[in-house]
């Protein structure tokens, strides 16, 4: 165990164990490219382009209705669609993405955190349980975008995330500026807030006929969620990655045992002491999980999988020897697979 954890003064006794496709080559025999800090990025971008779909239609029609590969139902008023406040005519495009399982909420760089208020007077960004996450713009033709206030209804089938829950909201996503042009961009991390009506209440998203039922109007990321309301005690979390590896070149992952609908990032990174870590209190005591540590090289990606039961400021600790190399759909089928 390194010197940094020393500094911590934070040892514990976990219950590890490393999981990995027999298939993959184990990185012992490789030479490890920390210095790439692109090819996460880039892998988590083509993640993300392969999941788009794109409908068209005429915008003339009174109204419009198609489904998405998992069965998901886009109804839009065409009579509401706009571009600079004058009423479209022709063909417009839809661009459409779905993200449900934890396979494609890592691989695509869209896990959901979202803001939960521990007291009066403090906030932690806490797991949420997801309905399914989706991004949608419109554009004529020509590209020019299609205003905020057409209106459009998704229609997702409950059982795309284990079936009816009547707690869910709605969530809009604020991209990050990841390309430093000052506009946010779909390739990035997605910070998630809670949407409020007129009077400031939560929208809550009713089910139907064993459908979640979103209404929008407004393009970007939306998100049907809910704040995962841990009961017990709760206490952090740190993750020691191997050497040469650190925020700007890997992440890492909570996959909590029974959620297949969450996963939660740990984001912050202590320099000093050179953990990934969660402080804020919001990881429950005694419950089992897997943690998940990803980064890239060149075309491939790297990953390694401990599954524990969590203990009070856990400490968890990946070497080189714990990860393997994988494809996509290898780290999408390990994922999802996780119990």
């Amino acid at each position: 165990m390194k010197t940094k954890l020393l500094f911590m003064g934070l040892f514990a006794a976990l219950i590890l164990s490393s999981c990995a496709n027999e298939e993959n080559q184990n990185t012992s025999d490789l030479k490890l490219k920390a210095e790439d800090n692109n090819s996460l990025a880039i892998l988590q971008s083509k993640a993300l382009n392969d999941l788009r779909q794109q409908f068209v239609f005429d915008a003339g029609e009174e109204r419009v209705s198609f489904k998405s590969k998992s069965g998901v139902k886009i109804d839009i008023n065409t009579s509401t669609l706009r571009v600079k406040g004058n009423p479209v005519s022709g063909p417009v495009v839809v661009e459409y993405i779905e993200i449900f399982g934890r396979g494609d909420m890592l691989t695509a760089n869209k896990t959901a955190s979202g803001i939960s208020n521990q007291s009066e007077n403090q906030e932690a960004v806490a797991p949420l349980v997801t309905g399914g996450e989706f991004y949608v713009n419109m554009t004529t033709e020509e590209g020019e975008n299609i205003d905020d206030g057409a209106e459009y209804q998704l229609t997702v089938p409950t059982e795309l995330t284990g079936g009816d829950d009547e707690d869910m909201t709605s969530w809009t996503g604020e991209e990050e500026d990841t390309n430093g042009d000052g506009e946010g961009d779909d390739d990035g991390d997605v910070t998630w807030d809670e949407d409020t009506d007129e009077n400031g209440d939560d929208k809550d998203v009713p089910v139907e006929e064993g459908a979640y039922i979103l209404t929008l109007d407004r393009f970007g990321w939306c998100n049907i969620d809910k704040l995962e309301q841990f009961g017990g005690e709760k206490t952090n979390i740190f993750v020691d990655v191997p050497n040469g590896f650190d925020n700007n070149n890997s992440k890492v992952y909570i996959a909590f045992d029974g959620q297949i609908n969450m996963m939660f990032r740990i984001d912050d990174y202590d320099n000093a002491a050179q953990l990934f870590q969660n402080i804020n209190n919001v990881i429950p005591l005694g419950v089992q999980c897997h943690v998940i540590f990803a980064s890239g090289q060149g075309n491939q990606w790297l990953y390694a999988v401990k599954s524990l039961t969590t203990v009070p400021n856990g400490v968890v600790v990946f070497t080189q020897g714990d990860i393997v190399t994988a494809t996509q759909n290898d780290i999408i089928n390990m994922l999802n697979s996780l119990p």
